[in-house]
């Protein structure tokens, strides 16, 4: 019985642990925001590395603001929301996957693709080109009147052997 009671005792804390209710599993941390965010001093860096490298008020501002979100209860993606509403796109550090955003993610791989293509068959035909060259026979048209030397000793050979 009592074994009974320890085990359900256990059972209860990892459930209570594990449950979505608890703010342990929800809690963001800050730095993840940070690194999704590009900082508002024209810096061109990520909240963390402007905030990490120069002594930055609006690193310090955006940071603040990520961690009363946070503690609000909000998760990543509703913090990000909201610095997007209330900053526009041009926060985020990367575009988002969706919409017209969506060709900043797909376009350079699909350029790479038919660059590739276009090398394969620009050299397909190169090797093709040269492989018909080299097994095309190499002779001269030989007229009667334009005999080699050689064409004209092949010719005393076999007149002396008839």
């Amino acid at each position: 019985m009592q074994h009974n009671n320890t085990l359900l005792a256990v059972l209860l804390l990892a459930l209570g642990y594990l449950s979505p209710a608890s703010g342990a599993l929800q809690q963001v941390p800050v730095g993840e925001i940070k690194k999704s965010l590009v900082c508002l001093c024209d810096c061109n860096m990520t909240v963390e590395a402007c905030e990490g490298s120069m002594a930055c008020q609006s690193a310090e501002k955006l940071t603040g603001e990520a961690a009363g979100y946070i503690e609000q209860g909000m998760n990543q993606e509703a913090v990000l929301a909201t610095f997007i509403k209330k900053y526009g796109e041009h926060i985020l550090a990367a575009p988002t996957k969706r919409g017209f955003n969506l060709t900043a993610w797909v376009l350079p791989f699909a350029a790479i693709i038919v660059a590739g293509l276009g090398i394969i068959v620009v050299l397909r035909r190169w090797v093709r080109q040269q492989q018909s060259q080299e097994t095309q026979p190499k002779l001269k048209n030989v007229g009667k009147d334009d005999k080699s030397p050689y064409a004209e000793k092949l010719d005393e050979v076999l007149h002396y052997l008839d």
